[in-house]
C-alpha cells in the first residue's frame, strides 16, 4: 500500500563550518556519487544478462506478434484475447525482471556490500534513497522512456536525501545534524 504523501519542502540555506567540516560534506557526496554510479552500473549489467536469455528472446517476439495482431484486427473477441494475452505477458516480463533483480528493492539489498566497503560513511537510509534514484533513471531506459543513463561525474553530486528527519542529516532547532558533528546556519 502506498504511502499517503506529507508536506514537504526544500530550504537552501548556507551552512556555518570549518574547512573540515565543508571537506566531510564534500567526502559524503563523493560516496553517495559512487552509490549512484555503482547502482547505475550494476543495474545496466543484469538487464545485458536478462536479455542474454532465451525466455526473454521469446517473450519480445510474442509481444511484437501481439501488438501487431492488435493492430489489425477489428473483431471484439480477438481484440479481448489479445489484450489479455497482453496482459500475460507483463506479468511474465515482470516476473523475469524480479528474477534478474531489475527491481527498485533488489538494489537496496546490493548497496549494502558498497556501503560497507566505505566503512559505513553513509547513513542506511541516505543509500537506500540514492539507489531509489538510480532506480527511477534506469526505470525510464528499461521502459523506452530514454536511450541510456548518464553517469555522475566525479564532484558533479551536488545532494543527497533521507527518508525522514529521525536519521543520518537531519534539521532540528535552526541547526543540521550530521552524526556528532552540529552545523549553525547562516541565515539572511
Amino acid at each position: 500500500m502506498v504511502k499517503a504523501k506529507t508536506p514537504s519542502f526544500i530550504i537552501d540555506v548556507e551552512l556555518k563550518g570549518t574547512n573540515r567540516d565543508l571537506l566531510m560534506i564534500d567526502a559524503e557526496l563523493e560516496v553517495n556519487r559512487v552509490i549512484y554510479n555503482t547502482s547505475l552500473g550494476e543495474y545496466l549489467k543484469r538487464e545485458k544478462q536478462m536479455k542474454r536469455t532465451k525466455r526473454y528472446k521469446k517473450l519480445v517476439r510474442i509481444s511484437r506478434a501481439i501488438k501487431s495482431h492488435l493492430a489489425k484486427n477489428s473483431n471484439k473477441e480477438k481484440m479481448e484475447y489479445f489484450q489479455n494475452e497482453q496482459k500475460n505477458l507483463s506479468e511474465e516480463f515482470k516476473k523475469l525482471r524480479e528474477e534478474f533483480g531489475l527491481t527498485e528493492y533488489s538494489m537496496h539489498e546490493y548497496i549494502k556490500e558498497v556501503r560497507n566497503h566505505f566503512h559505513d560513511k553513509v547513513n542506511s537510509i541516505i543509500a537506500q534513497k540514492t539507489a531509489t534514484r538510480a532506480w527511477h533513471t534506469f526505470k525510464k531506459k528499461l521502459f523506452g522512456q530514454a536511450k541510456k543513463v548518464v553517469f555522475v561525474k566525479r564532484g558533479e553530486m551536488d545532494s543527497f536525501e533521507g527518508k525522514n528527519n529521525d536519521t543520518g542529516w537531519r534539521f532540528k532547532d535552526g541547526k543540521v545534524i550530521s552524526n556528532d558533528t552540529v552545523f549553525a546556519l547562516k541565515v539572511k
